[in-house]
């Protein structure tokens, strides 16, 4: 295959994949949320796709132009890398452990190496520079995709839901005293013994 046409098929499958992911974070809110950091993990899974499809696109228009595809080159190998670094935070808060190992131990290796290639391009036996970055760009597709696959199933974990149990202290509700000017004002009962009463009547009773 001609590398126009690699560069072609890799610029349009990064695109596609760029799209489906923006379409898998408009359907799972947790894929954009702000308190766990799961926004900035979407914008890393999306730079995957978008950085390296980008540089195809510059390599495609400019294969007989070396000067313009090591620039392009050089700035999508740097700016994933640099994306990495500053988004490790963002990741590491979201607790997406397999895509933060995979984004370090092969992603940051991976756009290193492309801005190397760039840099200091060299030819291994029939492979020109323009060949070794397709090799590298078409890991970058492997990764990105699997990274995006571990991402949209990647669930949050919910606050656990509160239990039926009632609590201790809200078994037993102490009665309520009662407050205000009624609570004041307000006589206890008394009774008065039976004798006394039959005394007070008889005094009241008039003489012969």
């Amino acid at each position: 295959m001609d590398v126009a046409e690699f560069y072609a098929v890799v610029s349009g499958i990064n695109f596609t994949l760029l799209g489906l992911w923006w379409v898998a974070v408009q359907e799972r809110p947790q894929l954009r949320d702000t308190k766990t950091g799961t926004d900035r993990l979407a914008y890393a899974v999306s730079l995957q796709f978008l950085l390296p499809g980008t540089a195809a696109l510059f390599a495609l228009v400019a294969v007989d132009a070396p000067f313009l595809w090591q620039a392009a080159f050089l700035l999508a190998g740097v700016a994933g890398s640099a994306g990495i670094l500053l988004l490790a935070p963002a990741l590491r808060r979201a607790g997406v452990r397999v895509v933060r190992l995979l984004l370090y131990l092969v992603g940051l290796p991976l756009y290193l190496l492309v801005a190397l290639t760039a840099i200091l391009p060299f030819e291994l036996g029939n492979l020109s520079g323009l060949h070794l970055e397709a090799m590298l760009f078409g890991l970058l597709i492997l990764v990105g995709t699997q990274t995006a696959w571990t991402a949209a199933m990647f669930v949050p974990e919910e606050p656990p839901a509160p239990s039926g149990d009632v609590p201790a202290a809200a078994e037993h509700v102490p009665p309520r005293r009662p407050t205000g000017t009624h609570a004041s004002t307000a006589a206890p009962a008394t009774t008065e013994p039976r004798a006394v009463r039959n005394l007070s009547a008889a005094d009241a009773e008039p003489g012969p």
